[in-house]
């Protein structure tokens, strides 16, 4: 598909066009205007006053999610430490975990572990401040309790007893629960004792071999939640609550407590919630004493308790003033009738220059520069929005242009044609890589722990290929695979994927210093690919397909068998053999394949001058061509030397071990020094 060339057609000047368009519209239609600027302002209000609440209550969702869920965590977390446990833990050994969950999440109120036997072990935090530790247990059929302030230290301090003696953590709902439903459960909201504000309890229930051994708690104090609502009010008379299925949770301004119980819904003192409520869950707005309200109703996601947020607010709220915006602007427009034509002409000329300016950076997006645009705020809304969304599209192509390679884009933005589903076959070198040590990283790492080095792996390793001009194709779990020569032909693109992927390896080396012990396998090979738009004509993907990206994987993998980090195919070696060091390691038919290839561990660059990783070539390059002569004593003491170089080389120790065995029983005729890897 061409690019269709635009009509030509007579041109006139905005500025002066302005002027007279200006005048004739403001003596022709300015009532009109007015009239329809206020239906229209009144429709966008709604709109944007809608958009509010959606957010708002999204929000406040959000946050009482956030505020609750990390109860989940923190108690499935006690109940596996539970199962590890050799033998059932004292009561201080409990007392020590609570405490260090209690201390390391502020939002909980309690902590604590419900025995079978009726034994009880909760940190918690008083009204009055500080943390305090409860341990009880039933001796004789009485409870027996001890309480102790937790100070900032770590050490326990006698607290005065509150002379509770008769609780038993069994008949308590929390446990019942838990104990019926045989996996966590959230209670109904119920008012902590001595402190008047309503709370909620998480309860897991610690089985052991589908016997119920105790019930982990995590207890909530929902003052926070009214302090919430109190903190999104969005406008002079708009509210958002929290409710349960029957109970208040929270609300800004009205009683949520009383008689030690929570408010039911149906007594709270606001009639807007009984309004919304009457016109249904899913309604987006509701009357009430002939005023309309603008609303929405959201429910927490399935996994907390079963609430809802209501959000509302008087349509009046976000449209006083506008009728009398409208007059006013109804007799600035009589006004400027009077002097449209040089008004006119100064604002056109106000509006021409940034609308100038702002065509030369679309021009300069349609070339894909993408550097930040320089300050063009104006006094006129609309150049602002353009020159906001002018921002966006570069940002968006920013964005885009991470997904598929830059040069790509850059050709096909300028070209202005379609991407279309094609290709065509080129000599590229491709690259594999794939980190050894990965799984015992991510058993040991927090899930977005590991998201984020797992990001910054991935950048470090795109930019140090991007720096030689490779194009990343995708991530694969922890794997990276990239080539070189597409879409920007490159002559040197082995060498370069060669620099590369010995930069690659040293950066991952580095990660050493943070703690992280890992190393890269990588792969690299060269040769004849298709490569191109690939998928469907809905969704593709600028990539590779052939024999030799196969190749380039199985090479990564062949790494594992002979202990290396980095070997390339010999086409790769003899392309870049001025710019590089390696070593010959063997002759090798990758799974799938018959045909042998040589592989080579890639050493150095040439210019590092590196004398070790030269005579390690030299040795190894002879040792390997003996073997293939058959001359197994030659390269068996060739291979020897090596291991004189490097005592713990994987490598030469199998393959000095091999040329001793044909010295020992040579093989047949036909053989050719090939070696069939069986896996990848």
């Amino acid at each position: 598909m061409g690019i269709i060339a635009p009509v030509s057609r007579r041109r006139f000047s905005y500025p002066i066009s302005l002027a007279v368009v200006v005048a004739a519209l403001i003596a022709l239609t300015g009532g009109w205007i007015a009239w329809w600027n206020y239906r229209s302002g009144v429709a966008n209000v709604r709109v944007l006053a809608a958009s509010v609440f959606e957010q708002i209550a999204r929000e406040a969702a959000g946050e009482t999610e956030a505020f609750l869920m990390r109860a989940l965590p923190a108690a499935a977390s006690l109940a596996n430490l539970a199962r590890t446990d050799a033998t059932p833990p004292t009561q201080v050994e409990l007392a020590h975990r609570v405490e260090a969950v209690l201390r390391a999440n502020p939002s909980f109120t309690w902590v604590s572990y419900a025995a079978s036997d009726g034994s009880f072990t909760g940190a918690y935090r008083p009204i009055t401040g500080g943390m305090k530790l409860n341990l009880s247990r039933i001796v004789d059929g009485k409870t027996v309790r001890e309480e102790h302030e937790l100070k900032d230290d770590g050490t326990w301090a006698d607290a005065p007893d509150t002379g509770d003696r008769d609780y038993d953590p069994r008949t308590r709902p929390f446990y019942t629960l838990a104990a019926a439903a045989k996996h966590g459960v959230w209670t109904a909201p119920y008012v902590f004792a001595g402190q008047e504000v309503p709370g909620i309890t998480y309860a897991l229930p610690d089985l052991r071999g589908g016997a119920l051994a105790g019930v982990f708690t995590i207890d909530f104090n929902l003052a926070r939640l009214s302090a919430l609502t109190r903190e999104l009010q969005f406008s002079a008379n708009g509210r958002v609550v929290l409710l349960g299925n029957d109970t208040v949770i929270a609300h800004p301004t009205a009683t949520i407590v009383a008689n030690h119980e929570p408010i039911a819904v149906a007594a709270l003192a606001d009639p807007a919630v009984h309004a919304l409520h009457a016109a249904g869950r899913d309604a987006r707005g509701f009357t009430l004493d002939g005023e309309p309200f603008i609303a929405r109703t959201l429910s927490l996601p399935d996994g907390g308790p079963a609430w809802q947020v209501l959000a509302y607010a008087p349509e009046a709220d976000f449209t006083t003033g506008l009728r009398e915006r409208v007059v006013t602007s109804l007799l600035i427009s009589l006004v400027a009738l009077v002097i449209a034509i040089v008004v006119a002409w100064i604002l056109a000329r106000r509006v021409s220059r940034p609308l100038i300016g702002l065509a030369g950076e679309m021009t300069k997006a349609g070339r894909l520069e993408l550097d930040d645009i320089a300050d063009r705020s104006s006094m006129f809304r609309e150049i602002d929005m353009m020159n906001t969304a002018l921002v966006q599209m570069k940002t968006g192509l920013r964005s885009f242009a991470r997904y598929v390679p830059r040069d790509l884009v850059r050709t096909l933005v300028a070209s202005g044609l379609d991407a279309e589903l094609t290709g065509e076959v080129r000599h590229l070198t491709i690259f594999f890589s794939d980190l050894a040590g990965f799984t015992t990283l991510a058993e040991s790492r927090a899930p977005d722990e590991l998201v984020k080095f797992l990001g910054r792996y991935f950048d470090d390793m795109s930019k140090l290929i991007a720096a030689e001009r490779g194009t990343v194709d995708k991530y694969m779990g922890d794997g990276i695979m990239a080539f070189w020569g597409a879409p920007t032909k490159l002559d040197d693109h082995a060498r370069r994927a060669c620099i590369a992927a010995l930069a690659c390896q040293r950066r991952v080396r580095q990660f050493a210093d943070d703690g992280v012990n890992l190393a890269t396998r990588i792969g690299l090979a060269t040769g004849d690919v298709l490569v191109g738009n690939i998928g469907s004509t809905e969704r593709m993907n600028y990539t590779v397909m052939g024999d030799i990206a196969n190749l380039a994987s199985r090479i990564e993998g062949v790494n594992k068998q002979y202990g290396t980090e980095l070997m390339i195919s010999e086409t790769t070696f003899l392309e870049a053999r001025d710019a590089i060091v390696a070593r010959p390691i063997d002759i090798v038919a990758v799974k799938g394949k018959k045909q042998g290839i040589r592989l080579y561990e890639l050493l150095a660059l040439a210019a590092d001058h590196d004398a070790a990783a030269e005579t390690l070539a030299a040795t190894s390059t002879r040792a390997l061509d003996a073997y293939v002569a058959r001359r197994f004593g030659d390269a068996a003491a060739a291979w020897a030397e090596v291991l004189a170089l490097r005592p713990d080389d994987v490598a030469a120790t199998i393959l000095r071990d091999r040329a001793l065995a044909f010295e020992q029983a040579p093989p047949p005729p036909e053989w050719t020094g090939v070696f069939v890897a069986t896996s990848k």
